[in-house]
């Protein structure tokens, strides 16, 4: 810790990560794939605690050049049955809001790809997590609502972020009105990336692990930013962006020369994550 010139202490966020001991999820992080999973039995729902924890594990990340993928799971029946009522009311409310904004503004700009897994029903905060991530596997028997409108409430991030990812009229929809959509329409409108039989559905997701344990950390993050990085922009700033990229961040790098390497040398590339 340091001391800021008003006096106050600044947090070094190494030492909080160290000090931090996760409570409400399971996390490691082993051959570049870090792994959160919610553990909050008997279904997941969304505290103030829980999402603490999530942030916590995400702002780990944020320094792990390493990390190749961000895999976001659930132990249990339910990826999440939605949000902690207890947390919505009074000054608790404000510290739910802070909470979910804290998880979902670290998510978004980290450089790291991310991958949610979602074998049960995914409600509120819970669908849109599991939504937020740049792919997203579910059983096919899975559900995504979000079903606050009921109690009278709405999700802010939801309200922010759901017509982002699928688009105006159906984020209308799916806020106002509050019913479930199945796990074959969440990918139609873009919410997932794909629905598989639930008995496939955790071979498939480390089919998915297994290619990017595989790949270069260096490669995944530069290309992870040069897309997220574009997506509210315009077009021509958009190209520009990935251009920045991948001429001045990308190429500079060992595992963009050995894999062009490779590729001529026809071999598979020994990649370092530099």
């Amino acid at each position: 810790m340091t001391d800021s010139p008003d006096g106050v202490q600044d947090v070094d966020i190494y030492t909080v990560n160290k000090q931090w001991e996760p409570k409400l999820v399971e996390f490691d992080v082993e051959a570049g794939i870090a792994r959160i999973t919610l553990n909050r039995p008997p279904a997941n729902v969304f505290s103030v605690e829980l999402l603490a924890d999530v942030a916590a594990a995400l702002e780990t990340l944020e320094f792990r050049d390493e990390v190749k993928l961000i895999v976001i799971a659930a132990r249990g029946k339910y990826f999440s049955a939605g949000i902690e009522l207890a947390d919505q009311i009074d000054d608790r409310g404000y510290l739910m809001v802070e909470a979910l904004r804290r998880v979902f503004e670290l998510l978004l700009k980290l450089d790291k790809p991310s991958l949610s897994v979602v074998a049960g029903s995914a409600l509120g905060p819970g669908s849109l997590l599991a939504g937020a991530c740049d792919m997203c596997l579910a059983g096919s028997g899975a559900k995504f609502a979000h079903p606050e409108i009921r109690a009278g409430v709405f999700g802010t991030v939801t309200a922010a972020l759901l017509p982002r990812l699928v688009g105006r009229k159906k984020a209308f929809e799916m806020i106002l009105g509050g019913q479930a959509i199945s796990a074959a329409e969440a990918v139609r409108v873009g919410l997932i990336t794909r629905a598989v039989p639930a008995d496939r559905l955790v071979a498939d997701a480390e089919a998915v692990i297994r290619r990017f344990r595989e790949s270069s950390s260096v490669v995944m993050q530069s290309a992870r930013k040069a897309i997220a990085g574009g997506l509210d922009k315009p077009f021509d700033e958009a190209l520009r962006h990935a251009e920045d990229v991948y001429l001045n961040q990308l190429l500079g790098s060992e595992d963009a020369s050995e894999g062009l390497r490779a590729v001529r040398e026809k071999r598979k590339p020994a990649w370092r994550n530099k």
